[in-house]
């Protein structure tokens, strides 16, 4: 497995935006004491699942509606959020384009919990900010063919490669991006992703926002 430090590389071939935000630029104790009371209250909140997806996890989607439901206060990470979005399309060679985003759930996870492989679909990009870490990194599943069968059929190329740079991401099956604490990466939607099962105590919140090109 792909371990990457990187700002703007293809995974897969895929441009992948990795940075990191400061923490002094937004309140985050204001937006994780809902998060953390939301988890004391329900270890397991997933209303995601669809009878074919397996988690563990707590999480919000699905489940704004609820009254006894908290609700972070996201409005000091937006103007935040939209700058490094720009950054991220300033780095491609695209026309001019407009975009809109919105922040559509948060995760948090601990010891023993994990999340599904999965792509979002209602969406052309995706983004996770790590705003608790203590865990495991997203890891992303490379759906082209090749690199199961280069690791087959020709595995001394797959060997010689370097697993710390992103370049070399299109000969493995799965990569990880190397996360630390407020850490954001922001990737298109169609990446296969997941959480594997977290080994060791403490705390792994996350906020996730979809983009979209208008």
């Amino acid at each position: 497995m792909s371990i990457i430090k990187t700002s703007v590389k293809p995974l897969f071939g895929f441009p992948v935006y990795h940075s990191n935000i400061d923490k002094n630029k937004y309140d985050k104790k204001k937006i994780l004491k809902p998060i953390l009371d939301n988890f004391k209250e329900s270890k397991i909140r997933d209303n995601w699942g669809d009878g074919i997806r397996e988690s563990r996890i707590h999480h919000s989607y699905n489940d704004y509606d609820n009254d006894e439901f908290k609700k972070p206060d996201y409005s000091s990470l937006i103007p935040i959020y939209r700058e490094e979005i720009q950054k991220y399309f300033n780095s491609m060679p695209t026309k001019p384009l407009n975009f809109k985003f919105e922040i559509v759930n948060y995760t948090c996870m601990t010891q023993g919990y994990y999340m599904s492989s999965h792509i979002h679909t209602n969406c052309d990009f995706s983004a996770v900010h790590y705003l608790k870490f203590k865990g495991e990194p997203t890891v992303f599943r490379n759906t082209n063919a090749y690199s199961k069968f280069l690791s087959i059929v020709y595995p001394k190329i797959a060997k010689s490669l370097l697993t710390d740079w992103l370049e070399n991401s299109w000969a493995f099956e799965h990569c990880k991006i190397d996360t630390k604490e407020d850490d954001l990466v922001i990737f298109p939607a169609m990446l296969e992703h997941a959480v594997p099962e977290i080994k060791s105590g403490g705390t792994r919140v996350t906020v996730v926002f979809n983009i979209n090109i208008l």
